[in-house]
């Protein structure tokens, strides 16, 4: 399924009430854990149908704890608990398992938050417990391809393995399908074999073993990455790799309020404020004044980088400025004019 949602940074109370509601197991250990999740959910602007299949997972790992606190274990004599939680429904009796993400495509123009995510939903992963780790590996063609048929099966094997227990995020995914001067085509269907190989490997040795677990749950969780019609031409000749990835999320290009609130957190991050005047609903009114849609589909999220940068360029000469005029001016101060003395000179 392609998975697509309206933008927007703020979660609802609706959405808040539902996630209150979640059973658990009586301690202030879920409570904690929806809190750290959340956090990081919270970090991104915009990506509302991400996060909401982020908050799904969330809930089923919840049940699954549930579940298994509820459910005794085989190795335990037969109680009267054991007897009333036989009459549990099957959602909560029969797989003991713990919840775990399907591989994903990832679509979108550049900027607009497909690494960042990628990095978030690998720590968030990790909290819900459906990863082993908060590890984020991100690799392109060139890590993946070597000069021969056995580099690239050896290259492809390597990444894997470094990317175990977490997330493999492969970059440009669609150069794999591409030829390059030094190497054919052949080479990317290569590591795109090599890849489908172990994907299936991992998901046979998935199967529950005499103790209820998993006897491989350390194969990392692989996102595949790129630019929306370069990536649907070559989904589209790889059937058999497109099947082992069952969910595409596209990635919007982000709207001008959506990028003044990334400004915003970037300037504070930065351990800059801006001025009161300055309030997100006037950087969003500049932006659309002085940019065009298509110009800023071009880079989305690095549009804040620049005016960033700009904005530091501008403040240091106010400075310069000042030393004659004797003013004194706070260095980690971005007013109104900054932001638009950049906008008019170097954005369109």
């Amino acid at each position: 399924p392609v998975v697509m949602g309206g933008l927007g940074s703020s979660i609802s109370g609706k959405d808040n009430n539902a996630n209150a509601s979640i059973m658990t197991n009586g301690s202030g250990t879920q409570g904690m854990l929806r809190d750290r999740v959340e956090d990081l959910l919270s970090s991104i602007v915009g990506l509302d149908h991400i996060k909401s299949q982020v908050r799904g997972l969330r809930r089923s790992t919840e049940i699954a704890d549930l579940r298994e606190s509820l459910i005794p274990h085989h190795s335990q004599p037969q109680t009267r608990l054991a007897v009333a939680t036989s009459l549990l429904p099957p959602a909560l009796s029969d797989d003991p398992t713990r919840p775990r993400s399907s591989h994903m495509v990832f679509v979108g123009n550049p900027g607009c938050g497909k690494t960042a995510l990628a990095r978030l939903l690998a720590k968030g992963y990790h909290e819900l417990g459906i990863l082993r780790k908060p590890k984020f590996l991100e690799v392109e063609r060139m890590d993946l391809v070597g000069r021969t048929p056995q580099q690239t099966v050896a290259k492809t094997v390597e990444v894997l393995e470094e990317a175990r227990g977490g997330i493999l995020f492969i970059d440009e995914a669609y150069t794999l399908g591409m030829s390059t001067k030094r190497t054919k085509a052949e080479a990317g269907n290569d590591a795109i074999a090599e890849l489908i190989r172990n994907i299936d490997a991992a998901s046979s040795s998935s199967a529950l073993d005499s103790n209820g677990g998993r006897e491989d749950d350390s194969f990392p969780l692989i996102i595949l990455a790129g630019f929306p019609e370069e990536m649907q031409n070559f989904l589209a000749a790889q059937g058999p790799l497109r099947k082992r990835f069952s969910l595409t999320f596209e990635f919007p290009d982000y709207t001008c309020e959506e990028l003044a609130k990334i400004f915003a957190d970037l300037c504070n991050a930065k351990g800059f404020d801006l001025e009161s005047a300055l309030t997100v609903t006037v950087l969003s009114d500049l932006l659309d004044r002085e940019t065009t849609a298509e110009w800023r589909a071009e880079r989305n999220g690095r549009v804040c980088e620049l005016l960033l940068s700009g904005a530091r360029t501008e403040v240091r000469k106010r400075i310069r400025s000042a030393t004659f005029e004797e003013v004194e001016i706070d260095p980690q101060l971005i007013i109104k004019s900054d932001v638009e003395n950049v906008m008019m000179a170097e954005f369109k």
